[in-house]
């Protein structure tokens, strides 16, 4: 299992350089960025570089699409990170779909569905992923429109694209009530990348409220390839590196 760490969760206010190093020191060779402004490129870059990193995934800086009056504004944003990938590298984008606009549930979902249509070629074209991800509105993400796992898989097989892939973020699903373990392996095929966090309070105790060891072990042996994304909060560098160093047991793929 290959993990990709959250840069601006797992090393929050640590600047960006010690970030970098404690990762190589442990061993890490891959990461991934909410958001990665034009001024700080070059110095991601340059990081990349020294510490040998890959980067797994970034955001697009528009998320709505359940909006069809929107459609034009969400690509017009995709256009503008293509030369972020470009420059760092990279073929994953993170992407949601908006709040709940208050209208009939069938009308947003093809509203999605539509959008991601329009947007499958542009991506195809130049080899780049999008991924879907539902969201809990139970305790962070009030009014979110897309909160089933279920529901995201429909869409990406409406979609019918290589192109366009589930991000399956198990801390979001545990709040929703999932059976993470079942969805997982009941849809393998149609997810790009996970994420995964403590349960219920999204920090680093990832052995207690919900014991991701099980689910490490069937993804180890299921030679599952897309990353599992650490994005959860440690609180200091202390905390962020002794749980790196205990997911060493699990990462295979380093």
């Amino acid at each position: 299992m290959r993990f990709s760490i959250n840069m601006e969760t797992v090393f929050r206010d640590i600047p960006m350089e010690k970030a970098f190093e404690t990762l190589h020191l442990l061993g890490y060779d891959t990461f991934e960025r909410w958001r990665v402004p034009p001024e700080d490129i070059a110095c991601v870059q340059a990081l990349m570089q020294t510490y040998g990193m890959h980067m797994s995934l970034c955001c697009p800086d528009f998320f709505t699409m359940n909006d069809p009056a929107v459609h034009d504004e969400y690509e017009a944003s995709l256009h503008r990170v293509f030369d972020t990938l470009r420059q760092l590298n990279c073929r994953h984008l993170v992407t949601q779909v908006g709040q709940d606009r208050g209208v009939s549930r069938q009308g947003q979902h093809d509203a999605i569905v539509r959008c991601l249509r329009r947007v499958a070629p542009l991506l195809e074209a130049r080899g780049y992923v999008l991924l879907v991800e539902p969201l809990n509105d139970v305790r962070d993400h009030k009014g979110y429109y897309l909160t089933s796992s279920h529901e995201g898989f429909d869409i990406i097989r409406e979609v019918n694209s290589p192109s366009v892939r589930l991000l399956y973020d198990i801390y979001h699903q545990l709040h929703m009530g999932e059976d993470v373990q079942a969805q997982i392996a009941s849809n393998l095929d149609l997810i790009g990348h996970f994420h995964m966090a403590g349960f219920p309070e999204r920090d680093d105790r990832i052995y207690e409220g919900y014991d991701y060891r099980p689910l490490f072990a069937y993804m180890n042996r299921e030679n599952v390839q897309a990353c599992m994304g650490v994005e959860l909060f440690t609180g200091t560098l202390k905390n962020a590196e002794a749980l790196l160093e205990s997911l060493q047991t699990y990462a295979t793929a380093l």
